[in-house]
């Protein structure tokens, strides 16, 4: 196993701007700023990581991923190999330790060192070889030539400055026959006010019962938003990485779009669904019967054909 800072990157793990890139200079700066605040949110966050999101230890969620890996795992059934395996944003190892329990060869990209650590450390628990690399997504996916029988994303497209760049980008390194998924974004919500209103009464909820040391900074951070201006190159205001690193959070990620963008590459959806979400059980109980708060998951394959 490794960890690799790479070519790919510079020291900070942001993207880099080079002649022949897509995005402009004035875009690629606010990139880079939704890449750096990543970055930075996961230093501080990444040793509560897996007691405060409840998506980690929730026995229901936790298994609807495993039915999820059971249902691509049908598809590489005829490899006689065992499939090649990206997955963008693995974090601390939620979906990565699943593949690599089925023993497909996993390669994982991701922004943040503490976290990439902490998966190290149990993956070599477990006796998991999957291989670490340290770059923003972006530009790991700009520059590798590698293509893979799976490329997958977990609660990690919200996060992108360009999620659908970057989604065009991932397809194209799914090989023929191969499988794009994603799992966890929010979608676009119905309506705003209602919905930011819920998201805040989930978050206070969940942080007094997982987090209740921030409860007070939180508030805080809440009241200093309230009196702060707008960052004009953001659109929003900011007080701290947690508002620009879940760059979508609030406003949802299209999950309609994104499959319009995977047809166009060949792919077939296999399965598409939108779910009720909550941190805290009490929460999305109610959410299931108001559907305020939605995430999707989408699983589609490349055409055999396609090349």
């Amino acid at each position: 196993m490794n960890a690799v800072s790479g070519p790919m990157s510079n020291r900070n793990g942001l993207p880099e701007t080079s002649p022949g890139s897509a995005l402009d200079r004035g875009t690629r700066a606010v990139e880079n700023r939704v890449v750096a605040a990543n970055v930075d949110f996961y230093r501080q966050v990444a040793c509560k990581y897996d007691s405060y999101e409840t998506y980690l230890f929730d026995t229901v969620l936790q298994q609807s991923l495993e039915e999820d890996l059971d249902k691509i795992n049908s598809y590489f059934v005829s490899l006689g190999r065992a499939p090649s395996c990206l997955e963008c944003g693995g974090g601390t190892g939620n979906l990565t330790l699943k593949m690599s329990a089925r023993g497909w060869a996993v390669t994982v990209v991701d922004i943040s060192e503490e976290m990439l650590d902490l998966l190290k450390k149990k993956a070599c628990t477990r006796g998991y070889s999957p291989t670490l690399i340290r770059s923003s997504i972006e530009r790991y996916l700009e520059t590798t030539g590698e293509t893979f029988d799976l490329v997958a994303f977990s609660a990690v497209l919200h996060h992108l400055y360009s999620y659908t760049s970057v989604v065009e980008q991932a397809a194209s390194h799914v090989r023929a026959g191969g499988l794009f998924y994603s799992n966890r974004d929010p979608t676009v919500p119905k309506w705003p006010s209602c919905t930011w209103a819920f998201d805040s009464l989930d978050i206070a909820v969940a942080k007094l019962i997982f987090d209740p040391a921030d409860v007070l900074p939180g508030i805080g951070r809440r009241l200093r938003k309230m009196i702060s201006t707008r960052d004009p190159s953001l659109g929003r205001r900011v007080v701290s990485a947690g508002d620009i690193a879940e760059y979508h959070v609030r406003t949802g990620t299209d999950d309609e779009e994104i499959m319009r963008l995977l047809q166009k590459r060949g792919f077939a959806i296999v399965e598409h669904l939108r779910y009720a979400t909550g941190r805290t059980s009490v929460l999305r109980f109610l959410n299931e019967r108001l559907r305020l708060l939605e995430s999707f998951k989408i699983i589609a394959r490349r055409d055999s054909g396609e090349m």
